[in-house]
């Protein structure tokens, strides 16, 4: 009856600095793709690829694309210091002046989430990708911030934030009679999820939550908040 089992703990996601809320939903590859249409792109024939830090031409040479220099102390802690020819954008000079409504795509990975909405709302794809980011009550997040800078909250509903995308897509492309590759019915373990969340944001986790269950798969939930309790359709009490 289970085609898989996904853990989503509070552990970090990642080390590397690369990795942001918008690319771990899938939404910075709509933003880059937005950018490659622009008119200046076009005449500099400048692809979706340029506007990546990860790889490609249009990332700045001196940080690579990190927006700092790692520096290694022998004794002390290792220091990390703002690039001093990106100044922290991790772009090019010429790749910054193209832009849309007078942002560059540095500025927009400086945007909050709930920020980025308003700016694209007219982009379908994009909002979709970034809706499950304000399911689950990350909307303050900003869309470049690196995942290891996230608490373990913040990791276990991005990592929420990530399925919710992927089940979004998945009806999408159901909709549209495109060939989806999700598992039909997967099960969900959360380990105390609702640790440090306020009131309204553990009534958002439960809407996320309730998404899941929509889209035909299972939650196991182990936790002792007595609303997340009261939303259960099965209650198993121990100790």
């Amino acid at each position: 009856w289970l085609d898989d089992a996904v853990f989503v703990d509070q552990s970090p996601i990642g080390k590397t600095t690369r990795s942001n809320p918008a690319s771990y939903v899938g939404a910075f590859d709509c933003i880059r793709a937005i950018f490659a249409r622009a008119r200046l792109s076009k005449e500099r024939n400048y692809t979706a690829g340029t506007f990546s830090f990860n790889s490609g031409d249009g990332r700045c040479p001196t940080c690579g694309g990190n927006g700092f220099e790692h520096v290694e102390m022998q004794f002390l802690s290792d220091v990390y210091i703002r690039c001093p020819d990106c100044d922290g954008r991790r772009f090019r000079a010429e790749v910054l002046e193209v832009k849309l409504a007078d942002k560059s795509i540095a500025d927009v990975l400086e945007m909050t989430v709930a920020e980025a909405l308003t700016f694209f709302a007219d982009q379908g794809e994009l909002v979709r990708a970034l809706q499950p980011l304000v399911d689950v009550g990350l909307d303050y997040l900003t869309l470049g911030q690196p995942v290891p800078t996230l608490s373990g909250g913040e990791a276990q509903r991005l990592k929420l934030a990530g399925h919710l995308a992927q089940t979004a897509e998945a009806l999408h492309r159901k909709g549209t009679k495109k060939k989806t590759v999700l598992n039909d019915h997967l099960l969900f373990l959360f380990d105390e999820p609702t640790t440090g969340l306020h009131f309204d944001d553990v009534a958002k986790l439960l809407r996320a939550l309730s998404k899941l269950v929509d889209a035909g798969h299972s939650v196991l939930v182990i936790e002792h908040n007595l609303d997340v309790i009261a939303a259960a359709d099965w209650i198993i009490d121990l100790g």
